[in-house]
């Protein structure tokens, strides 16, 4: 860590994080860099204990899980070993949108809790909550994954971003010099791949001259390849962070041989935050023990370690808003050897969904499947489960799910999305069905495209 910044953590940063009532963040970020070394079985001892509180104050102060548990006939008491778990239902999405009243709990205010919405991009939204003192703690779950590739708080990192959602329009100079000089982080929006967009970001990257990276791969593989097909200059940086989508062998081979520096991939959602990642040794991803219980299963069975199951996170932070078994809609593989980095943290290797494919403008640009996803899912008429299928650059099919039932409303709106984004000359075919088929591996994959590349 540089010395600039090493001041600016023991001095700005607290003063900065009291401000947005953060500041217990750097005490859970100190116990977090001591408890990744605790032994496997003292983390799992420390897991079972959060687990047997969360299960506790859901049953105490919510509808939802209450009700549960007494039409199975089951109390907190029922549960004697994480296998217990398996007797609660799998949560889904579509469970937290219908039933969204009976999940907060009576502990809380409604009005002191952070509103955020669950990830668009595979499907039908949902508005979800979580207490201060679980935002904190996932705040230094992220910076304890940033540590692996070598980063700490303050030092200079760069976000490539594809989620309109995570920006502000018109931001407020305060926050901006906030974030440029004292955080010293800055989030570039790369999701439209437009020469305009992405000439601001070269040459505004230059000067932060960041140190690190952190990305979704598909809007920083955009981005670097347009760069080096225009022969543009990179910064040149220790460490890049992948998180939100799979990162491909050949995204990972183009950052290595790009910038000059190793390339770490995390797993995480919006719905639980950060769950894994790699460190140093690259040799799968160590699961955020302290903050998540994630079980890997198939027709609600543990599999085998090396096999691969279907994703269950159980967030063992947020008591206003629980979210126990929930489904994310994605599948990984656990691993049982430990890691060589001396970590009692258990992994499991690299997640295996959120299948996306780039979308084709009519003048044969790329969009990131992100952009639509968002732009359908965060505004106008709540819609069900989409999947976008494009047959040409103009000719596209739409298959949306009958729940909740469509309406001429969200056929419009469909419509007018789409042609804001890819061209005004579409050809759009809705087919309303009941259920959108998985591919193979059990994914459900939102976009498709048919367009010979």
């Amino acid at each position: 860590m540089s010395f600039y910044s090493n001041i600016l953590r023991k001095t700005a940063l607290p003063f900065l994080l009291s401000r947005e009532k953060q500041l217990p963040t750097l005490e859970h970020f100190s116990f977090l860099q001591k408890s990744q070394f605790w032994s496997t079985d003292k983390l799992l001892d420390f897991q079972w204990a959060c687990l047997k509180k969360l299960l506790q104050e859901s049953y105490d102060n919510t509808i939802y899980y209450r009700t549960v548990m007494d039409e199975r006939g089951l109390t907190p008491d029922s549960f004697k070993s994480f296998d217990d778990i398996k007797k609660l239902p799998i949560l889904t999405r579509e469970i937290t949108f219908d039933k969204q009243a009976e999940f907060f709990s009576n502990k809380f205010l409604k009005s002191s809790l952070q509103e955020f919405t669950s990830g668009g991009t595979t499907g039908q939204r949902a508005t979800l909550f979580r207490n201060q003192q679980s935002f904190n703690i996932k705040l230094a779950m992220a910076w304890r994954h940033e540590t692996w590739m070598g980063r700490f708080p303050c030092e200079k990192m760069a976000l490539i971003w594809p989620a309109a959602m995570d920006f502000v329009d018109d931001e407020p100079f305060k926050t901006k010099f906030k974030n440029r000089y004292l955080h010293r982080q800055i989030m570039y929006n790369a999701g439209g791949l437009d020469a305009e967009s992405l000439n601001f970001i070269n040459k505004d990257l230059l000067k932060f001259n960041p140190s690190y990276i952190k990305c979704f791969p598909s809007a920083l593989f955009g981005y670097t390849e347009y760069c080096n097909e225009h022969n543009l200059i990179q910064p040149a940086c220790k460490a890049i962070l992948s998180t939100g989508e799979p990162l491909s062998v050949n995204q990972k081979k183009l950052f290595e041989q790009t910038y000059k520096c190793p390339v770490f991939d995390m797993y995480g959602s919006r719905e639980v935050g950060n769950t894994s990642s790699e460190c140093e040794e690259h040799d799968g991803m160590h699961i955020a023990m302290e903050t998540s219980y994630v079980e890997f299963v198939q027709d609600n069975k543990e599999v085998e370690y090396s096999t691969e199951g279907e994703m269950l996170i159980t967030d063992l932070t947020n008591f206003a808003f629980p979210l126990i078994r929930y489904a994310i809609n994605d599948y990984g593989i656990p691993m049982k050897e430990p890691c060589k980095c001396g970590r009692g943290l258990v992994r499991m290797d690299k997640a295996l969904g959120r299948l996306s494919d780039v979308l084709y403008k009519q003048d044969g640009t790329k969009v990131l499947s992100h952009i639509l996803g968002i732009a359908l899912t965060m505004e106008g008429p709540p819609i069900g489960q989409m999947q976008f299928i494009q047959k040409t650059y103009t000719d596209f099919v739409v298959k949306i799910t009958n729940k909740p039932e469509p309406t001429q409303e969200i056929f419009d709106f469909i419509n007018k999305e789409m042609k804001l984004l890819l061209g005004d000359s579409l050809n759009i075919v809705i087919e309303v069905v009941d259920k959108i088929p998985k591919e193979k591996s059990g994914k459900f994959r939102f976009v498709k495209c048919e367009i010979a590349k």
